[in-house]
């Protein structure tokens, strides 16, 4: 059975194809329905596109953003507080289908806001919806790289973490894996009770696809002046091999 948001996206395709005025538009090679991960607390909420190696995902975005209803914004952001120390916290957002290169800021007019259902758990994998059709203002973009789709690069074995927060002393703070050459891991993690105020990014060597928690937290003792952290002050919210290969 076809999925509410593939419908969706065929639906405004055909539109576009039998509209005269977009007769002679190209379009877009991203233009699509591009799912996010949903993330934050009581002082922010943030975004961040689940990139494939392929068009029209081929980019890794992070974005703050708030909701234009304050009622809606306040209930997510209490929802997130509340599991922040839980070991299932993993929302995601669906917005309507876009052109996700409005969204880079060095582009001249681009995207204000977006349209978005809100989902408890992931999207395409059993979800649970919580609202629909949002209007969310798009604070900033903290992150836009396009992803280079080739094949066989050579893999370096560090790896950066971006630390991101809606202030340098919010009590939720993120850590989110910076993309590089395909094979790669879409990886999230919160760390809790714990300041980053000092870091902007974290450098972690493995020899697997993407550290493990253990790794961090090692990396984050090595590398912060913060009292040693413990396997539970770091929480894995998000993590994906399998779409980026």
């Amino acid at each position: 059975m076809f999925k509410p948001h593939f419908i969706l996206a065929i639906i405004t395709l055909l539109v576009s194809l039998f509209n005269p005025a977009q007769a002679t538009e190209q379009p877009s090679s991203h233009y699509g329905i591009h799912g996010m991960t949903l993330f934050g607390g009581e002082d922010g909420l943030f975004a961040s596109h689940l990139p494939m190696y392929h068009q029209p995902h081929n980019v890794q975005m992070i974005m703050q953003f708030h909701f234009v209803d304050i009622q809606v914004d306040n209930a997510v952001k209490k929802q997130l507080q509340q599991q922040a120390t839980q070991p299932q916290q993993l929302w995601t957002i669906v917005p309507q289908p876009f052109d996700l290169m409005t969204l880079k800021p060095t582009i001249d007019n681009a995207l204000p806001q977006l349209t978005i259902d809100v989902v408890e758990g992931h999207f395409e994998r059993g979800g649970v919806s919580q609202f629909f059709e949002q209007a969310i203002m798009i604070d900033k973009i903290m992150l836009f790289s396009t992803l280079d789709m080739q094949q066989g690069q050579p893999k370096s074995s560090i790896t950066d973490y971006l630390n991101i927060a809606a202030s340098p002393t919010s009590p939720n703070q993120f850590l989110i894996k910076r993309l590089e050459s395909r094979p790669e891991a879409d990886h999230l993690l919160r760390v809790t009770s714990h300041d980053l105020s000092d870091i902007s990014q974290i450098t972690v060597a493995t020899s697997s696809m993407h550290p493990s928690v253990t790794e961090i937290i090692a990396a984050l003792n090595e590398q912060t002046n913060q009292p040693q952290l413990q396997q539970g002050d770091v929480i894995e919210v998000y993590l994906e091999t399998g779409e980026l290969q």
